[in-house]
Protein backbone atom coordinates (compact mmCIF):
# COMPACT_ATOMS: atom_id res chain seq x y z
CA UNK A 1 0.00 0.00 0.00
CA UNK A 2 1.19 3.51 -0.74
CA UNK A 3 2.20 5.71 2.17
CA UNK A 4 1.81 9.35 3.12
CA UNK A 5 3.32 11.65 5.70
CA UNK A 6 1.58 13.21 8.67
CA UNK A 7 4.33 15.50 9.88
CA UNK A 8 7.22 13.12 10.49
CA UNK A 9 5.01 10.01 10.68
CA UNK A 10 4.77 7.68 7.69
CA UNK A 11 1.34 6.09 7.45
CA UNK A 12 -0.53 3.91 5.00
CA UNK A 13 -2.55 5.85 2.46
CA UNK A 14 -5.66 4.18 3.85
CA UNK A 15 -6.05 4.29 7.62
CA UNK A 16 -8.56 2.51 9.80
CA UNK A 17 -10.86 4.51 12.01
CA UNK A 18 -11.90 2.04 14.69
CA UNK A 19 -14.85 3.87 16.26
CA UNK A 20 -17.49 1.55 14.78
CA UNK A 21 -16.14 -1.37 16.81
CA UNK A 22 -17.48 0.37 19.92
CA UNK A 23 -19.99 3.04 18.94
CA UNK A 24 -21.73 4.90 16.21
CA UNK A 25 -22.98 2.80 13.32
CA UNK A 26 -25.63 0.41 14.59
CA UNK A 27 -24.95 -2.80 16.47
CA UNK A 28 -21.47 -3.17 17.97
CA UNK A 29 -19.76 -6.28 16.60
CA UNK A 30 -18.35 -8.97 18.90
CA UNK A 31 -14.84 -8.24 20.18
CA UNK A 32 -13.40 -11.26 18.33
CA UNK A 33 -14.74 -9.94 15.02
CA UNK A 34 -13.38 -6.46 15.75
CA UNK A 35 -9.91 -7.77 16.55
CA UNK A 36 -9.88 -9.93 13.41
CA UNK A 37 -10.97 -6.97 11.26
CA UNK A 38 -8.18 -4.77 12.63
CA UNK A 39 -5.60 -7.52 12.15
CA UNK A 40 -6.82 -8.17 8.60
CA UNK A 41 -6.47 -4.48 7.78
CA UNK A 42 -2.87 -4.66 9.02
CA UNK A 43 -2.18 -7.80 6.95
CA UNK A 44 -3.45 -5.95 3.88
CA UNK A 45 -1.07 -3.03 4.39
CA UNK A 46 -2.90 -0.65 6.71
CA UNK A 47 -0.48 0.83 9.24
CA UNK A 48 -2.51 3.77 10.58
CA UNK A 49 -5.17 3.13 13.23
CA UNK A 50 -7.30 5.78 14.93
CA UNK A 51 -9.25 5.42 18.17
CA UNK A 52 -10.33 7.57 21.12
CA UNK A 53 -10.77 7.08 24.84
CA UNK A 54 -14.44 8.13 24.59
CA UNK A 55 -15.40 5.45 22.03
CA UNK A 56 -17.50 3.11 24.14
CA UNK A 57 -21.01 1.70 23.78
CA UNK A 58 -23.40 4.67 23.82
CA UNK A 59 -20.41 6.81 24.85
CA UNK A 60 -21.13 5.51 28.34
CA UNK A 61 -17.66 4.55 29.44
CA UNK A 62 -14.01 5.09 28.82
CA UNK A 63 -11.59 3.04 26.79
CA UNK A 64 -13.67 0.23 25.26
CA UNK A 65 -12.30 0.92 21.78
CA UNK A 66 -8.72 1.50 22.92
CA UNK A 67 -8.76 -1.92 24.64
CA UNK A 68 -9.86 -3.62 21.41
CA UNK A 69 -7.25 -1.80 19.33
CA UNK A 70 -4.56 -2.60 21.90
CA UNK A 71 -5.39 -6.32 21.88
CA UNK A 72 -5.50 -6.41 18.08
CA UNK A 73 -2.18 -4.65 17.50
CA UNK A 74 -0.01 -5.57 20.50
CA UNK A 75 2.08 -8.06 18.49
CA UNK A 76 2.76 -5.59 15.66
CA UNK A 77 2.91 -2.36 17.67
CA UNK A 78 6.31 -1.33 16.35
CA UNK A 79 5.02 -1.55 12.76
CA UNK A 80 1.93 0.66 13.11
CA UNK A 81 1.04 4.25 13.86
CA UNK A 82 -1.50 4.64 16.66
CA UNK A 83 -3.59 7.76 16.98
CA UNK A 84 -5.92 8.36 19.89
CA UNK A 85 -7.84 11.30 21.21
CA UNK A 86 -8.54 12.58 24.67
CA UNK A 87 -11.82 14.00 25.87
CA UNK A 88 -11.47 16.82 28.37
CA UNK A 89 -14.70 17.67 30.08
CA UNK A 90 -15.01 21.28 31.23
CA UNK A 91 -15.75 19.91 34.69
CA UNK A 92 -12.15 18.68 35.00
CA UNK A 93 -10.40 20.71 37.66
CA UNK A 94 -6.77 21.38 38.30
CA UNK A 95 -3.87 21.60 35.90
CA UNK A 96 -4.50 20.94 32.21
CA UNK A 97 -1.04 19.33 32.09
CA UNK A 98 -1.98 16.92 34.88
CA UNK A 99 -5.29 16.08 33.24
CA UNK A 100 -3.71 15.43 29.83
CA UNK A 101 -0.99 13.30 31.40
CA UNK A 102 -3.56 11.22 33.33
CA UNK A 103 -5.60 10.65 30.19
CA UNK A 104 -2.53 9.78 28.11
CA UNK A 105 -1.19 7.30 30.66
CA UNK A 106 -4.59 5.60 30.88
CA UNK A 107 -4.82 5.42 27.08
CA UNK A 108 -1.36 3.89 26.81
CA UNK A 109 -2.31 1.25 29.36
CA UNK A 110 -5.49 0.35 27.47
CA UNK A 111 -3.60 0.34 24.15
CA UNK A 112 -0.90 -1.88 25.69
CA UNK A 113 1.89 0.40 24.56
CA UNK A 114 4.48 2.72 26.04
CA UNK A 115 3.84 5.47 23.50
CA UNK A 116 1.16 6.96 21.28
CA UNK A 117 2.25 8.27 17.90
CA UNK A 118 -0.45 10.90 17.41
CA UNK A 119 -2.38 12.29 20.37
CA UNK A 120 -4.90 15.06 20.08
CA UNK A 121 -7.95 16.66 21.63
CA UNK A 122 -11.21 15.06 20.55
CA UNK A 123 -13.47 17.77 21.94
CA UNK A 124 -13.81 19.61 25.19
CA UNK A 125 -17.45 19.22 26.07
CA UNK A 126 -20.91 19.28 24.59
CA UNK A 127 -21.35 22.67 26.23
CA UNK A 128 -19.66 25.82 25.00
CA UNK A 129 -16.86 27.15 27.17
CA UNK A 130 -17.82 30.28 29.09
CA UNK A 131 -15.22 32.94 28.45
CA UNK A 132 -14.99 35.73 31.05
CA UNK A 133 -15.47 38.41 28.40
CA UNK A 134 -18.65 36.69 27.11
CA UNK A 135 -20.73 37.52 30.15
CA UNK A 136 -24.27 37.50 28.74
CA UNK A 137 -25.45 39.83 31.53
CA UNK A 138 -23.66 42.73 29.81
CA UNK A 139 -25.49 42.23 26.52
CA UNK A 140 -28.53 44.28 25.56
Amino acid sequence: MKTRKIGTLTVSEVGMGCMAFSHGYGQIPPEKYSIEAIQNAYRHGCTFFDTAEIYSPNLSGTGHNERIVGKALRDVRSDVVLATKLFLNVLNRGSVYDAVRRHLEASMERLQTDMVDLYYLHRTSFKRWQRPWDDSSTRA
